[in-house]
């Protein structure tokens, strides 16, 4: 059975006539109240625009929001979606772009964000996923590219920033390894480490040390690769990949590499030495190879 449309015009408008303009309420003691009451106020309510649009909708319950707050833009997009229990957000909440497209979801307890949060790009991709604990940023946080890429992982602790518990275990268990010159043992734990997380550029830097120390040169210019690509200043990045492309000819024998083939390597080199590299070993290393008699 249809419902004749001039019955559902009427119930629109009675929907409308029921809900309160929140111009005629007024908080009094932190409890919106009808102007000129002395209770406070129970039922729906919508509140405008200048220009008579509709801006948000809502009700409160014995003077304090309560269920589903629901803001507009003056557009009539939907921008903001919250629940409230007592006044205080409490429950899903969700933040739209003006095109309508999410741009970030979450769960408030009481007041206090709580729970996994997930931020969004104005075209719909994913941009961060974080965590919180009572209103305070705690756990793993993931960001990423608008293609979809993981550019960024950290733990966060009682709001502070940081990395996973295991993961500096590991790290820290490799580094002692590589300081015993047992090269291959701390190479696997570093392979643990960037699989918990594949976006501390030190992380690859170390293991990259490692494989050059165990004549892996080629495997420690992918490493210092990915080191830069995620700290595009990582001055000592720059200088250990110019000793490691040296070393993939010094270490067949090649002691006088031709200035083409030291070319790449000296580019890192006098990239280090431009983000402060003052160290002797890269002024060495540039006079040996980089020179302007050797080219």
């Amino acid at each position: 059975m249809k419902i004749p449309f001039t019955l559902l015009a009427f119930l629109f408008a009675c929907f409308t006539f029921g809900q309160t303009n929140l111009n005629d309420l007024e908080r009094v003691d932190g409890r919106w109240k009808k102007k000129g009451d002395s209770t406070s106020f129970t039922g729906p309510f919508v509140e405008y625009f200048d220009n008579g649009k509709i801006k948000g909708t809502g009700e409160f319950r014995d003077g304090l929001v309560e269920g589903n707050r629901i803001m507009y833009n003056e557009q009539g997009t939907v921008v903001s979606e919250k629940k409230f229990t007592a006044g205080q957000t409490n429950g899903r909440s969700i933040e739209y772009f003006d095109n309508g497209k999410p741009k970030q979801e979450g769960q408030f307890r009481y007041g206090k964000e709580h729970g996994t949060w997930n931020l969004f790009y104005e075209t719909g991709g994913l941009r961060a996923t974080l965590n919180f604990f009572n209103g305070t940023q705690d756990g793993d946080y993931y960001e990423y590219s608008e293609d979809g890429l993981l550019t960024a992982q950290y733990y966060f602790t009682d709001g502070e920033a940081g990395y996973s518990p295991q993961f500096m275990d590991l790290t820290k268990q490799a580094e002692e390894l590589s300081r015993q010159l047992r090269n291959k043992e701390a190479i696997a734990l570093y392979d643990k480490a960037i699989w918990l997380n594949p976006t501390v550029a030190q992380a690859y830097f170390n293991r990259g040390a490692c494989k050059g120390n165990d004549f892996d040169f080629a495997g420690a210019i992918k490493d210092y690769d990915k080191a830069i690509e995620l700290k595009p200043d990582y001055m000592e990045a720059y200088g250990n990949r110019g000793n490691a492309k040296i070393n993939t000819y010094t270490a067949n024998g090649n002691t006088k590499p031709t200035a083409e083939q030291t070319a790449s390597a000296c580019e890192d080199f006098h990239k280090a030495v431009s983000l402060g590299d003052k160290s002797i070993g890269t002024a060495d290393m540039i006079y040996l190879y980089c020179n302007k008699k050797n080219k």
